[in-house]
């Protein structure tokens, strides 16, 4: 985590060796994945995801990232499942409320984007 800031180069690669030697290690996919996001590297967030759900599938943070990879890569029905999952795993993550709602909104699905926006609004107090 230290190199992130420094060596985004050194810390991905230490990420990535640590999922070698731990391929179950939750952490270094979270923050590898904020890695590749923050770099605009959203297919291979989609990909690091996969093989992350293969290790933790129950894992609420990664699904959503997931979703948000597949969002911003346009594969929707994809994304709103990724969503769907990580609130079934985590009701209260805010967040995966308030992207689904707004892809719901997209779809013209009002009842369902209203639902997700309201969880999103109570889950911010």
């Amino acid at each position: 985590m230290a190199l992130e800031a420094t060596d985004p180069a050194a810390a991905e690669a230490a990420y990535r060796k640590a999922l070698v030697l731990a391929p179950d290690l939750e952490e270094a996919y979270l923050n590898l994945g904020a890695l590749l996001s923050d770099a605009g590297r959203f297919a291979e967030l989609a990909a690091l995801s996969d093989d992350a759900l293969v290790h933790c599938p129950a894992s609420a943070p990664i699904h959503f990232n997931r979703g948000v990879a597949l969002d911003l890569l346009e594969r929707l029905p994809e994304a709103m499942a990724s969503y769907e999952q990580s609130l079934t795993l985590d009701p209260t993550l805010a967040d995966a409320h308030y992207n689904l709602g707004r892809l719901l909104e997209q779809l013209d699905d009002q009842r369902g984007a209203l639902r997700h926006f309201s969880a999103y609004r109570r889950l911010q107090r």
